[in-house]
């Protein structure tokens, strides 16, 4: 019994650096297999006004068209190249099949929260997050939509935290290359969409598990918050991401190969739908002011200088009586880039403001403080030389 572990156990290693081998003298990326999420009767995640299959589709196409024009040698393969249901299991046998060197799934997010918003990538492994888990329930559970789906994933369940633990298994001779691309991925990305940056992350995706190559999965936007959901809808938006990832993917050509292949002309999306909403963007130093006919409900001091504490943030606008202030006085509202906002205080310096801040921690914990002057939104920076 003992010399039987010991057999497995050399299988094991022998079988790992084998792929590992094999992963790290691959040096030529000739085949990709572009991958649109959801499709069919599978809508993905759906926003106010569209779908998940329709942007990760449209984006798709246009990716694969970029590359097919500008990486002479490489051949594009897609999952899917119309609306139509592929089962995950599929879409990574497609990869397979074709002995791909590269695999791109592109996806967009959602969450309860309408106020979350934000490009990621992925790439393989164990999640560090809860809400990284919740990102690969959510693309897993594509796979309860087919019919009899335990014959092709098993005991797995998308819905249960138990069954992640199969990723323990996973080996990482993909995981650098991965990372690699991923990075350049999220790094174009930014530069186009201008979106909040919510980084590379790891999670256990059940496509990215069976594919035998560099794979990742991009998350380009909540189609749930209204602002990522404009850009995303948006035509010439999808095509500038299209040409981001492109670049991304030559660097990481450039980078394997050796190769010069020049990167495209990029284009930031357009500006009428790039507002951001993080209800705590306003804390940073560079914030710039708002217009000035934004604005505040309040009172202000002789100098026209008060400081607020922000506690909350809502695309609706809903009663400063509300529950989720009970026993808070003072409660104000205002609204900014069509959202509302609340307030609590009217402080004439940043210290008295602080004060107020500390007794909100426990409620309201990412609780901060914003300035106003004659009535109009102002830098806190600006706010406190002012002040001195």
């Amino acid at each position: 019994m003992q010399n039987r572990k010991k057999l497995i156990l050399l299988f094991v290693i022998l079988t790992f650096f084998n792929v590992q081998s094999f992963a790290q003298a691959k040096d030529k990326i000739a085949k990709v297999v572009i991958d649109a999420g959801h499709g069919g009767t599978d809508p993905g995640a759906i926003g106010a006004k569209g779908q998940e299959k329709d942007v990760t589709l449209a984006v798709a196409l246009q990716l694969g068209k970029l590359i097919s024009e500008n990486c002479k040698g490489v051949e594009v393969y897609y999952t899917r190249k119309t609306d139509v249901f592929i089962p995950l299991y599929t879409r990574s046998k497609i990869a397979n099949d074709k002995h791909a060197d590269l695999f791109i799934s592109i996806h967009c997010n959602a969450a309860e929260n309408k106020l979350a918003r934000g490009t990621e990538t992925f790439v393989m492994g164990l999640h560090k997050t809860t809400s990284n888990l919740d990102v690969a329930r959510k693309e897993n559970a594509a796979m309860l939509l087919e019919k009899d789906y335990k014959s092709n994933y098993g005991d797995f369940n998308p819905n249960s935290p138990e069954s992640y633990v199969i990723f323990s298994l996973y080996t990482n001779a993909y995981l650098h290359n991965s990372a690699l691309l991923a990075s350049k991925v999220q790094r174009h990305l930014l530069k186009c969409n201008g979106f909040t940056d919510r980084g590379v992350q790891q999670a256990g995706f059940w496509v990215l598990h069976k594919v035998a190559m560099p794979s990742i999965l991009i998350e380009l936007g909540f189609i749930s918050n209204k602002e990522d959901e404009a850009v995303l809808l948006n035509k010439d938006s999808q095509n500038a991401m299209a040409v981001s990832i492109c670049n991304a993917f030559i660097e990481y050509k450039n980078q394997i190969e050796g190769t010069q292949i020049p990167l495209l002309a990029e284009k930031k999306v357009s500006k009428t739908v790039e507002k951001k909403v993080d209800i705590r963007e306003e804390n940073r130093e560079e914030e710039k002011s708002v217009n000035s006919e934004e604005q505040t409900t309040s009172s202000s001091s002789a100098n026209g200088l008060c400081f607020k504490v922000q506690v909350y943030a809502s695309p609706k606008e809903i009663a400063v009586t509300d529950k989720k202030f009970d026993g808070i006085a003072n409660v104000e509202k205002y609204c900014e880039n069509e959202v509302w906002k609340y307030t609590v205080g009217s402080e004439p310096t940043f210290e008295k403001a602080q004060a107020i801040q500390k007794t909100l921690k426990e409620k309201f914990p990412d609780a901060f403080i914003i300035a106003f002057k004659d009535g109009a939104k102002i830098p806190i920076s600006e706010a406190r030389k002012l002040s001195n």
